[in-house]
């Protein structure tokens, strides 16, 4: 064993011989053994822990953490050369920043202003890279049947979750009335258009790119290096991580680890420019008489995610993933297979909150469980 439980090299057994056909064809797949501690707050284990297990003759590699949209981003690059390896962390932390404040919804950089604006219902023009995203996103909305829900962020402030890190008082939930009135009156936001660079809307609406603006970054990061001539790499935004190349011989391989306890419950191997990513009831939250509230929330319900603890996405294009690891969120168990598949994603996990396992058939062939489970 390497340090931090990480197996040198998993059991190479497929997960298929645990299933029999019938059972790998059906939509959805059970694991009810598995425990609600292990699995409902998963994680994808941070970049020393994921990767940092190869023989003392591996690859040159050279790992680094900077900051983007409130979150450490861990790199490895792998090469022989120190010096083009600083480059790209510069650069990387040059981009992060500026992506960071550009696309954070209350801040003071231009999503923030184009916010500004559709409160004060005059419409806005921004930049081609915004108003593109923008529009992606409402792509997904679409995609996803309005599970993923780019245009909440006046939920998001109701609820206490804007500028969440840097608050000093807890949130407290908002009154029903104010919720209800929210998810009764979908008619603002889904009135939100692009056109050319101009954003409008016909109530007051905000945004809030959370939901892909990782998956942006994680494009921007590995295109950025590779235009370096940094063709092998692993890029991590907090827990949302992609791959380019290889690690030396072996293809970059990933834990899915119980955060409670220093240990894997799983792996999977990626292949190159693939990204996974997951999303849980465990990364931002409040206590409020007894009751835990986390930020993951419903455009349906206008109230945090219930039945889900965590989603899993691998794909090769990481918006696309995080758009939809959001969206299964709020699909829950019963619509996990349909939104999947509308938004064309083949691989991903669904943990509900008794701990039971749903996955898509690709998932189940290619992840690997730790044979404590």
């Amino acid at each position: 064993m390497c340090p931090h439980g990480y197996p040198d090299s998993p059991a190479k057994a497929p997960l298929r011989a645990a299933f029999n056909d019938a059972e790998l064809k059906r939509e959805r797949m059970y694991y009810p053994s598995v425990k609600a501690g292990l699995i409902a707050f998963f994680l994808l284990v941070h970049a020393s822990l994921l990767i940092g297990c190869s023989p003392t003759t591996g690859p040159d590699s050279h790992k680094f953490t900077v900051i983007a949209l409130g979150t450490l981003v861990n790199v490895e690059i792998v090469t022989a050369d120190e010096q083009l390896a600083h480059q790209a962390r510069d650069e990387l932390q040059s981009l992060f920043t500026t992506l960071g404040r550009d696309w954070y919804a209350f801040g003071d950089g231009e999503l923030a202003r184009v916010n500004a604006a559709l409160v004060a219902g005059v419409p806005v023009q921004t930049t081609p890279e915004l108003s593109a995203l923008i529009e992606r996103s409402l792509a997904y909305r679409a995609m996803s049947d309005g599970l993923f829900e780019p245009v909440i962020g006046n939920l998001v402030e109701l609820w206490g979750f804007a500028n969440f890190n840097t608050q000093t008082q807890t949130p407290v939930p908002p009154a029903d009335t104010a919720i209800d009135d929210w998810r009764d009156h979908p008619a603002p936001r889904r009135s939100l258009s692009v056109s050319g660079q101009t954003i409008s809307a016909t109530g007051p609406v905000r945004l809030d790119l959370g939901g892909v603006a990782k998956g942006t970054i994680l494009v921007r990061a590995t295109v950025l290096l590779e235009r370096l001539g940094l063709h092998d790499a692993m890029v991590d935004a907090g827990g949302d991580l992609r791959v380019i190349g290889s690690r030396g011989q072996r293809p970059w391989r990933v834990g899915i680890r119980d955060p409670h306890a220093d240990k894997i419950i799983a792996t999977v191997e990626l292949e190159p420019g693939e990204a996974i990513v997951t999303s849980g009831t465990y990364e931002r939250y409040f206590d409020h008489d007894g009751q835990r509230y986390h930020h993951l929330l419903s455009p349906q319900t206008g109230r945090p995610v219930a039945g889900t603890a965590g989603v899993t996405v691998i794909h090769a294009d990481p918006e696309l993933a995080d758009a939809a690891a959001t969206a299964l969120m709020v699909a829950g168990p019963d619509r996990f297979d349909e939104i999947a598949g509308r938004m064309g994603i083949t691989a991903a996990l669904l943990v509900n909150s008794h701990g039971e396992l749903s996955m898509t058939p690709t998932m189940a062939r290619r992840i690997i469980m730790s044979p404590a489970h």
